[in-house]
């Protein structure tokens, strides 16, 4: 296991985690660890986009700074790094939203609608 090295502030940093997630999901390369950028920081939680330099694909990853350690979640995106800096900045998609979104993909003729 890699050693952790917290910061100034006694904190692990987020960048650690690229020690776990070095290998790209879809082609298996090595990533670059300068491709990988800190899009959003809370208390415990960092998200970090990763792009891969040989097959272009995406990843996003949340990492958790528990205690003292951290643990890491990621998932395959088609978000490049500004998109997904703007998502993560609107607000949550409310309950009513959903539920509403889900009445009109059921009409009939949806497809038609919104072509």
């Amino acid at each position: 296991m890699p050693l952790m090295i917290p910061d100034k502030k006694g904190r692990l940093s987020w960048r650690e985690a690229l020690k776990f997630i070095n290998k790209c999901p879809v082609c298996g390369s090595v990533y670059a660890t300068d491709r990988a950028r800190l899009f959003a920081e809370e208390e415990q939680a960092n998200l970090i986009h990763i792009s891969c330099a040989n097959c272009q694909s995406n990843f996003i990853a949340m990492v958790l700074v528990l205690g003292h350690g951290l643990s890491t979640i990621g998932m395959v995106s088609d978000l490049n790094y500004d998109d997904a800096k703007k998502m993560h900045a609107l607000a949550p998609i409310a309950i009513d939203e959903m539920i509403e979104g889900h009445k009109i993909i059921q009409e009939e003729k949806f497809l038609l609608k919104i072509t």
